[in-house]
């Protein structure tokens, strides 16, 4: 093999090589909302029969607005003002998330960032 085209593999292909395999472990992307949406392949499906098993505030998914949103986190952080939102773990919860004035500005900008996805039929 020549040095010219060595030179060429070692310097022009091996490092696209690199940055294509540097990419491919990743299970993250982000939404239009720079939010992490997960992407792994293994992730459990989102029907209604997975959200009922996800029905206490130590494990709270909540679907609002055909959207499933695993609220867990943001439960276990105490930020929460009182315990209604419990009310709507493992459950549609569209009009409990509705019906609380407050939701109509700041709770709404902060569902992107625990969306888990839509829901599947």
């Amino acid at each position: 093999m020549s040095k010219k085209r060595r030179n060429f593999i070692l310097f022009l292909i091996l490092p696209m090589f690199l940055l294509i395999l540097s990419g491919c472990g990743n299970k993250n992307l982000t939404n239009s909302q720079n939010s992490i949406v997960n992407t792994n392949s293994s992730a459990t499906s989102l029907t209604l029969v997975e959200l009922a098993k996800h029905n206490l505030p130590s494990d709270c998914w909540q679907l609002i607005n055909g959207q499933i949103y695993d609220l867990t986190s943001y439960i276990s952080s105490g930020t929460h003002p009182n315990n209604q939102i419990n009310d709507g773990c493992g459950q549609e919860a569209t009009t409990l998330f509705a019906s609380i004035a407050k939701h109509n500005g700041k709770a709404e900008a902060m569902l992107p960032r625990y969306l888990l996805g839509p829901i599947q039929p």
